[in-house]
C-alpha cells in the first residue's frame, strides 16, 4: 500500500512542490511522482504583507494539485503536506522565528495555520470553479473583473526537464509560473544562464514550443541539458473531477501539516540519492538568510553525540567571544564583510582568521549600504568589484577555518552545500577547497537544485514520526464539562456556583465571543499558564474564522503571532543558578524574578510588535505584554493535568534552560527534571503574572480540555471569586499512586478510577497544587488555579492583619491536609525535613516543611477480622533512639544505597504504635516515615517537595527506577535528640457539653506555627454548635462520621442564612471572612449499625504570635 504525500521546499524567494510516493514497504524508497515538481519565485520586500507570499505558496500547491488531478489513480491518496523551510523556526508549531528586515512581518508568525487558511480559500475556490452544483448560467455569462493575482493563476505553468550527468540519469521535471512582470521574467532567466550555464540559443520560455539547448558543463562538474518547454495542459473542467477526488481534495484541509529545517531535509535527501551512496559522513549546510546544518551518518541524522555540537547545530556555535556562526555565515554575515572591506575595517591578509567582530547593532543601521543583498553581491563580482570578490573569498576562508575542527571531529567524507550562496559557487568554491584541503579530504560539492532533496527529506521524517493520540498519561478522569456525579459520599468534583452569569462550553461560542473582539480592536491577545494548548486554541479560532470568511465580505484573513518568539530563555546561567545541583530534585524559586523584566528579549519584543500584520491574534505567554489595552484572553490549566501531559511528553516548562546540563551520573528522569523547572522556575514567575492579568481578562479559559472548553465573562468570573471567599470552600482533590500506595482511598472515594494500582496520596488541600471549581444553574463547570483565588482575597481568607503580613502571597496559604494510604500497601521512606533557616537558604521558601501526622485508619481497625492480628499492626516510625550516633548513622545510610544493602532501621529510629486518631507531631529535623497498615491525615506546612529521603527500603519507583535519596540533604537536618512519644500529641480537654460535644486542643510543637482543636459530637441531628472565626481561617475535616452540616450567614446586605454539607474526610475551609458559624452532624444511615459513633471534626487554624518563628 502506498500514499501520496505534499513535499514543500520554501526559501526565501523561491517555493518548489512535488508529490512524493510513501511506499508502506520494507527498503523502499521515497520517490517524486513522474520526477515531476514545480517551483515559483517570488519576491519579499520589507511591507510585503505575509498574507501576499502565502498565497504564492498556495499557488505552488495548487500546481502539484493539477498534476495530481490529471494523473489520478483510484487508489491514490493525499495523507500529508511536509515543508522543508529554513530556520531558525519552531518547527512543531509553525512558527517563524527569522528577525531579519526582509522577513520582519514574519517574525512570530504560526505559518500553519495561515497554510491551513490557504488551504481552505483554496479549496473553495476549486469548488466554485469545478463543481457543478457550484456552477450556474448567471456565473458564466456575467464574468467578473479578474485581480492581477487572478490573472496570474491563470496562465500557463512552464516546465524544464533536467537530467543530471551522474548514472543513473533521473529526469527531474519541475514547473516555473508565470511571473507579475517582465522583470521577473528577465530575473528567472538570468538566474538559469548565470548559475546553469549560458543558453547557446535564448528562447521566449512563454512561447509554448519546444527547443534543445545544450550548456557548458561548468568546472562543479553539475550541467544541466534537454531543457524543454511544454505547452500547457488542457484547463480543467467539473468533468475531470470524481466524487471521491472531491473527498481527496475537501481533505486537504485537515491532512497534518509538518514543518522540518530544510537543511536536515537536504542532507537526508541527498544522503539518499544513488550518487552519494558511497559517503557514509556527510555534512549538509545551508548558506542563506541563516546558517543551517545537518550532520548524517549512515543516512540517519545525528544531534547528540560527541563528535557533533549540540542538536548538530553550528549556527549557535560560538565564533569568537561576541558572536556566533550565524552572524558570520547567514548572508547577513557575508553582506557584513562587504560592508567592513569597504570601510578598509578587514586586514588585508590570507590567514583566513580575524579579530574583528561582527557587531548586531550595525545590521540596523541605515546607512548608504543598507540595499546590499547577496545577489547584489554576486552582480558586483561578476563585473568586476573586487570588494565583492573579497568579500566571497574571505567568507569561504572563514567558513572553511571555522569547518576544520567540526570536520575533523566527525570524520566527515562529504561536505553538501545549498542556499542562495550556492548559487555563487563560483566565487566561494576555490577558497573554501584550499582552506579545508589542508586539513580534510573531505569532498566539497554545490547543490543548485536542491528542491528535489527537501521534499524528500521532509516527507521522509513526516512518514517516520508517531503521532501522539493521547495527551494525558493517568487513570485520573478528565474533568467533566458538567457535573452529574452522585455527591452522597465524598465529592471528587466540589464546586461553587457563581452569583451571575453562566460558563460556556465549546469552541464554537466561544470564538464567537472572540471574533467580536477582533472585528472591534484589529488584535486579540491570549496568554495563559504554563502548559497550555495553545495551538489547538489558535487552530481551532483560525478555523472558525475561515470559514467567516466565506460568508462575510471585505475580511482579511487572520493572522496568528506567537508571543514565544520574544522570550528570553537562552539566559541558561540564569536559569542553572535557580535549578543548581542537576542530579537534585530541589533547586530554588525564582520570586525575585519578574516576566517582563527576565525573560522577554526587549529588541525582539519591540521588533515583533513593530511588524505585525492586522487583523491578528497574539498568542502564548506574555502576550499580554503586547498592547495593556487589547482585549485579553487567559487560558489557565490545573496543576495535576499539567502533570499529566508531563508524562506524554505533550507539554514542557516554558523557562527552563534551552540546554539541559547533563552529566554521566545524572538521576533525574526527563519527567522530574520538568516537575523540577516547573517548581522552580516557572510556577513563582507565571503564578505573580497571572495575578497581575486578572483585572484585564476579558474571558477566562478553563484548558484542561482542549477539545471542548469551559469559559467565563471576565466580569463575572472577578464576581464570583469575591463571591466565594464569603463561603465555605473546597478545593478539587486529586489523587496519586506511588510504590507504598494503598487500597482504603480507593475503596472510601467511591467516585475515583478504580483502574489505578493504587493511591498513595490525596492531595486534599495542598494549594499550590490544587485547583477551584466554579459551576452555574447549569452545573457547568469550570476550573480555576487556587492561586488566582487567593491572590486576589487573600484579606477574606486570612482576616488579621498579623497573618495578612506572613502569608498574603498568592502563593502563601500556609496549611495543607493530604492522606496517606499505606493499607495494603509499604512503608514510606525513612525521612526529614529542612529547617527554616536551610530551606530559605538553599531553596527560597518562606516557611518551612513543618508536618503532623494524624491516623484517619488503620487496617485493624478497618477489618475486624484483623483486629487481633499483629501482622496488620500500624506503626509510625519516630525519632531515634537514645546514644545514635551520626556519623555512623550517615555512613549506614551510604552504605545501604552504595551497596544495596538493607538497613537495620530499627536499630536507629524507634518505632511507635499507632491507633485510630492518635497524633503525632513531626517538627522539622525529626526522622520519620508512616508504617503500613493505617491512613495517615497530613496536617502540615504548604510546603510538600521538601522530603529528604534517607533510606527508602531498597525498593524502585513505578517506573523501574531506583528511587532518588537526599542523604546528604538529610544528614544535615536532624535533631537526634528527638524521640518519638514524646512527639505523641496529648490531647487537652477545653470545653464539655454534656450529652452534646467535647472540644479538645490538640497541641503542635512549639515549631509549629499552626494548631488544632478536635470537636467530639454525639451523634444527634439535633446538636448545633456555635463556632467563632476570631478573624482567622479554620480549616476543617470531618475524620468520623457521615457529614457536617455548616450554617452561616451570607455577606451582603440581606444576610440571607446559607447551608453547606461535608462528607467524611471533605476537607473544607471556613474563611476569616465568616464571623460565625453553626454546626450539625448528619446521619446519612440511620440504620447503620456505626450510628453509634461519635462525629470528630478537626479544625486546623494559626496560632496568634506564629509571625515569632520568621524573626
Amino acid at each position: 500500500m502506498s500514499s501520496l504525500v505534499i513535499g514543500l521546499n520554501i526559501s526565501d524567494n523561491r517555493i518548489t512542490s512535488a508529490l512524493v510516493r510513501v511506499e508502506y514497504l520494507p527498503n523502499k524508497k521515497l520517490s517524486i511522482e513522474r520526477d515531476t515538481y514545480f517551483t515559483r519565485t517570488f519576491e519579499i520586500d520589507t511591507d510585503s504583507d505575509p498574507r501576499n507570499i502565502i498565497s504564492n505558496w498556495i499557488q505552488c500547491i495548487n500546481d502539484v494539485l493539477v498534476d495530481f488531478i490529471y494523473n489520478y489513480d483510484e487508489y491514490d491518496n493525499i495523507i500529508g503536506i511536509s515543508i522543508g523551510i529554513p530556520g531558525p523556526m519552531d518547527y512543531e508549531s509553525g512558527t517563524c522565528y527569522i528577525q531579519s528586515p526582509k522577513f520582519k512581518n514574519f517574525f512570530g508568525l504560526n505559518i500553519r495555520l495561515s497554510l491551513m487558511h490557504g488551504l481552505q480559500d483554496l479549496i473553495t475556490r476549486w469548488k466554485h470553479n469545478y463543481n457543478n452544483k457550484h456552477s450556474t448560467e448567471s456565473t458564466m455569462s456575467s464574468p467578473k473583473k479578474l485581480t492581477t493575482l487572478e490573472k496570474l493563476r491563470q496562465q500557463p505553468l512552464r516546465r524544464m526537464t533536467i537530467t543530471p550527468p551522474t548514472s543513473p540519469r533521473i529526469s527531474i521535471s519541475f514547473n516555473v509560473s508565470p511571473t507579475l512582470d517582465k522583470f521577473q521574467q528577465e530575473l528567472l532567466k538570468n538566474k538559469i544562464t548565470n548559475y546553469c550555464g549560458r543558453l547557446d540559443k535564448e528562447t521566449n520560455m512563454n512561447d509554448g514550443t519546444k527547443t534543445k539547448s545544450f550548456i557548458y558543463r561548468s568546472r562543479r562538474e553539475t550541467y544541466f541539458h534537454d531543457v524543454e518547454i511544454i505547452s500547457p495542459r488542457k484547463t480543467l473542467t467539473a468533468n475531470d473531477f470524481s466524487p471521491r477526488l472531491w473527498t481527496i481534495i475537501e481533505q486537504l484541509a485537515h491532512v497534518p501539516i509538518s514543518f522540518y529545517d530544510d537543511t536536515v531535509c537536504f542532507a537526508l535527501g541527498e544522503a539518499n540519492t544513488d550518487y552519494n551512496q558511497d559517503y557514509e559522513r556527510i555534512l549538509a549546510l545551508t548558506l542563506s538568510t541563516s546558517f543551517g546544518s545537518a550532520f548524517i551518518d549512515r543516512g540517519e541524522i545525528i544531534r547528540n553525540r560527541e563528535d557533533v555540537p549540540s542538536d548538530g547545530i553550528l549556527s549557535n556555535c560560538p565564533y569568537d567571544q561576541h558572536s556566533i556562526a550565524d552572524d558570520w555565515f547567514s548572508t547577513r554575515g557575508l553582506i557584513n564583510i562587504y560592508k567592513k572591506l569597504l570601510r578598509n575595517e578587514f586586514p588585508d591578509d590570507s590567514s583566513g582568521t580575524s579579530s574583528m567582530t561582527l557587531s548586531i547593532d550595525e545590521e540596523q543601521k541605515n546607512d548608504n549600504n543598507s540595499l546590499i543583498t547577496e545577489y547584489f553581491l554576486v552582480r558586483q563580482a561578476s563585473k568586476g568589484d573586487l570588494n565583492a570578490k573579497k568579500a566571497f573569498q574571505k567568507y569561504a576562508r572563514l567558513l572553511g577555518h571555522f569547518l576544520v575542527p567540526y570536520i575533523t571531529a566527525f570524520r566527515t567524507q562529504l561536505i553538501v552545500i545549498t542556499g542562495n550562496l550556492a548559487d555563487a559557487w563560483h566565487l566561494l568554491e576555490d577558497e573554501l577547497n584550499l582552506t579545508i584541503k589542508k586539513f580534510s579530504q573531505a569532498h566539497v560539492y554545490f547543490s543548485l537544485s536542491p528542491g528535489k532533496s527537501i521534499c524528500l527529506g521532509a516527507v521522509q521524517q513526516q512518514s517516520l514520526e508517531i503521532p501522539k493520540t493521547y495527551f494525558r498519561q493517568t487513570h485520573q478522569y478528565l474533568l467533566p464539562v458538567v457535573k452529574i456525579i452522585d455527591t452522597s459520599q465524598y465529592d471528587i468534583y466540589p464546586c461553587h456556583q457563581i452569583p451571575h452569569g453562566y460558563i460556556g462550553i465549546g469552541h464554537r461560542t466561544l470564538n464567537e465571543k472572540l471574533c467580536n473582539l477582533i472585528d472591534e480592536n484589529n488584535i486579540l491577545l491570549i496568554d495563559g499558564f504554563v502548559g497550555t494548548y495553545f495551538n489547538e486554541y489558535a487552530y481551532q479560532l483560525n478555523k472558525y474564522y475561515s470559514n467567516r470568511i466565506k460568508t462575510e465580505k471585505n475580511l482579511s484573513s487572520l493572522l496568528f503571532y506567537d508571543s514565544r518568539t520574544f522570550l528570553q530563555i537562552n539566559s541558561n546561567i540564569q536559569q542553572e543558578s535557580y535549578l543548581k545541583d542537576s542530579k537534585s530534585l530541589f533547586g530554588k524559586l525564582t520570586s525575585d524574578l519578574d516576566f517582563k523584566k527576565d525573560f522577554i528579549d526587549l529588541k525582539k519584543f519591540q521588533f515583533f510588535k513593530d511588524n505585525l500584520s492586522y487583523p491578528c491574534v497574539i498568542i502564548g505567554p506574555g502576550s499580554s505584554y503586547v498592547n495593556e489595552n487589547s482585549p485579553l484572553i487567559y487560558i489557565d490549566l490545573a496543576k495535576n493535568e499539567l502533570y499529566y501531559r508531563i508524562a506524554t511528553q505533550t507539554s514542557f516548562s516554558y523557562l527552563k534552560p534551552t540546554q539541559r546540563l547533563l552529566s554521566d551520573n545524572n538521576e533525574l528522569t526527563p519527567a522530574m527534571y520538568e516537575q523540577k523547572c516547573l517548581y522552580f522556575l516557572d510556577y513563582p514567575v507565571f503564578n505573580k503574572l497571572k495575578q497581575e492579568l486578572l483585572p484585564r481578562i476579558n474571558y477566562f479559559i478553563d484548558g484542561q480540555r482542549p477539545n471542548c472548553p469551559t469559559w467565563i465573562a471576565g466580569d463575572t468570573f472577578r464576581q464570583a471569586l469575591v463571591h466565594i471567599a464569603n463561603q465555605p470552600i473546597r478545593v478539587r482533590p486529586w489523587f496519586e499512586p506511588a510504590p507504598w500506595g494503598g487500597q482504603w482511598l480507593k475503596t472510601v472515594c467511591t467516585n475515583i478510577s478504580k483502574h489505578s494500582k493504587n493511591y498513595a496520596w490525596s492531595f486534599e488541600m495542598i494549594t499550590s497544587e490544587n485547583g477551584l471549581l466554579l459551576s452555574d444553574v447549569n452545573n457547568h463547570l469550570i476550573e480555576l488555579s487556587w492561586n488566582i483565588f487567593y491572590g486576589s482575597q487573600v484579606d477574606k481568607i486570612l482576616g488579621n492583619e498579623n497573618h495578612r503580613r506572613i502569608f498574603s502571597g498568592s502563593n502563601d496559604f500556609p496549611i495543607r491536609f493530604n492522606f496517606l494510604d499505606t493499607i495494603d500497601g509499604g512503608n514510606l521512606s525513612i525521612q526529614c525535613n529542612p529547617s527554616l533557616e536551610y530551606i530559605h537558604t538553599n531553596f527560597g521558601e518562606k516557611i518551612t516543611q513543618d508536618e503532623a501526622y494524624y491516623i484517619i485508619e488503620t487496617k485493624q481497625h478497618w477489618k475486624k477480622e484483623l483486629k487481633n492480628d499483629i501482622t496488620f499492626s500500624s506503626y509510625v516510625y519516630l525519632g531515634f533512639h537514645e546514644n545514635v550516633d551520626r556519623d555512623e548513622f550517615h555512613q549506614a545510610l551510604i552504605t545501604s544505597d552504595k551497596e544495596k544493602q538493607d538497613l537495620n532501621v530499627e536499630k536507629y529510629i524507634q518505632c511507635i504504635p499507632a491507633n485510630v486518631h492518635d497524633f503525632f507531631l513531626i517538627p522539622n529535623e525529626t526522622i520519620h516515615a508512616s508504617g503500613r497498615n493505617q491512613v495517615v491525615l497530613e496536617i502540615s506546612a504548604t510546603p510538600h517537595i521538601y522530603t529528604f529521603k534517607l533510606y527508602d527500603w531498597l525498593r524502585l519507583g513505578l517506573d523501574g527506577r531506583p528511587r532518588l535519596l537526599n542523604i546528604e540533604h538529610g544528614i544535615k537536618n536532624l535533631k537526634f535528640d528527638r524521640r518519638g512519644e514524646q512527639l505523641r500529641c496529648q490531647p487537652i480537654s477545653l470545653e464539655i457539653e454534656q450529652d452534646k460535644y467535647e472540644e479538645q486542643h490538640l497541641p503542635t510543637h512549639n515549631l509549629h506555627f499552626y494548631d488544632v482543636k478536635r470537636l467530639i459530637i454525639e451523634p444527634n441531628e439535633n446538636i448545633e454548635i456555635i463556632r467563632s472565626t476570631e478573624n482567622r481561617f479554620h480549616l476543617c475535616m470531618l475524620v468520623q462520621g457521615d457529614a457536617i452540616e455548616i450554617q452561616f450567614n451570607s455577606n451582603d446586605n440581606n444576610q440571607h442564612k446559607q447551608i453547606r454539607q461535608y462528607n467524611y474526610i471533605e476537607t473544607f475551609l471556613i474563611p476569616a471572612s465568616i464571623n460565625e458559624y453553626r454546626l450539625r452532624p448528619i446521619i446519612k444511615n440511620k440504620h447503620n449499625e456505626k450510628q453509634s459513633h461519635k462525629f470528630i471534626l478537626l479544625t486546623a487554624f494559626l496560632k496568634w504570635d506564629c509571625e515569632k518563628l520568621f524573626v
